[in-house]
């Protein structure tokens, strides 16, 4: 008996043919089993992925714009509030020059202390010499009564803003001599003087923007001085620049 009819006996239905044809399908058995298990596992990879992937809504970018713009410029600050105040109003008077100088006031003299409105108020004389510049202002009493002027008004010279200077009260006169403030007695029609000198700045100024120049005696109000027709900045001054008060003296300025 061969042993083929040996195995037919022991295990019935044994074809040794179907075995070597079962040994050649083999390897493409695997291959195929091989590639459904990558492909699954490749499939399934992908759904986990879009599972983690937000949804983004139509025609809309998987980024918000915003990631893509410049930020916005930083605000600009608010400019600074430039100081307010009563420029008042013209004079109540034409411009007068007086026709004789004020007394000193008596001890005994209790007139009342003038009023910037009972007053002509003129800008009268310039001089620029080297490095420095003065002008004077004449009051002259306008009322048929008389008043006391006395210590040192307020000034202020304006340049698009009030322009911020420092006004030192000095005892001296025009010619540099000492000259200590006394109460003046202003009869009507007549006047005093007061100087006003500074270094100037020259060039450093602005000669391009009008100036106006104002004045006040305490709390009242402020009254406009005309400048010259001639000089539209005749104050060489900047920001932080020093202006010497002269006090009142009684003169009568010539010319």
């Amino acid at each position: 008996m061969r042993p083929d009819d040996d195995m037919r006996v022991l295990h019935p239905g044994w074809d040794p043919r179907r075995r070597v044809r079962d040994r050649r399908r083999r390897p493409w058995f695997l291959l195929v089993v091989t590639v459904a298990v990558i492909l699954v596992a490749g499939i399934a990879v992908g759904l986990s992925l879009l599972r983690m992937t937000p949804e983004t809504p139509p025609n809309r970018p998987a980024f918000p714009p915003e990631a893509f713009t410049t930020p916005p410029p930083a605000p600009t600050p608010p400019p600074a509030p430039q100081p307010e105040f009563d420029q008042g109003g013209p004079q109540v008077h034409a411009p007068t020059m007086p026709t004789a100088a004020a007394r000193v006031a008596g001890a005994g003299d209790d007139t009342r202390a003038c009023d910037i409105d009972d007053l002509s108020l003129v800008n009268h004389g310039w001089e620029r010499a080297t490095g420095t510049s003065w002008t004077s202002v004449t009051a002259t009493n306008m009322k048929d009564q008389p008043c006391v002027l006395g210590a040192w008004p307020q000034v202020r010279i304006v340049q698009g803003r009030p322009l911020a200077l420092t006004f030192q009260q000095v005892s001296k006169d025009a010619d540099g001599q000492p000259a200590a403030p006394q109460r003046l007695l202003l009869e009507p029609g007549r006047g005093a003087s007061i100087v006003l000198w500074w270094r100037g700045y020259g060039a450093a100024s602005d000669d391009t923007t009008p100036q106006r120049f104002f004045m006040r005696f305490g709390s009242g109000d402020w009254r406009e001085i005309p400048l010259p027709p001639d000089l539209t900045t005749p104050f060489d001054l900047v920001d932080g620049g020093q202006v010497e008060l002269y006090p009142w003296l009684p003169t009568v300025p010539a010319g």
